[in-house]
């Protein structure tokens, strides 16, 4: 074994750098593609709702609430795929203790 090499790591190798948690969010945000489409999509579609709200003097309050609908489903679909990595990593996590 080298002397210059630390002590966790083998020859030559280095530990995977973590990635940074705007990484990890930006990824989850933007694969698969269907998931960019609906950000983008869900942006247009609450900007157009938004507008049509505000030019409409905001009578028609339901405006305002379909607008946030397509984000709203986003951000649900997102924390669902985090909790089942979260949960795939506890399971890692487990089998390796054992």
């Amino acid at each position: 074994m080298d002397d210059t090499a630390s002590a966790g790591t083998p020859d030559g190798a280095t530990p995977p750098a973590k990635t940074s948690l705007l990484r990890t969010r930006i990824r989850q945000l933007t694969t698969p593609w269907w998931r960019l489409l609906w950000l983008i999509g869900g942006l247009a579609w609450a900007v157009v709702f938004n507008i049509v709200y505000v030019t409409t003097g905001g009578t028609q309050e339901w405006w305002g609430i379909v607008s946030v609908v397509p984000i709203a489903l986003l951000l649900l679909d997102l924390l669902r795929i985090e909790r089942l990595e979260r949960a795939a990593e506890q399971k890692r996590q487990a089998a390796l203790k054992k």
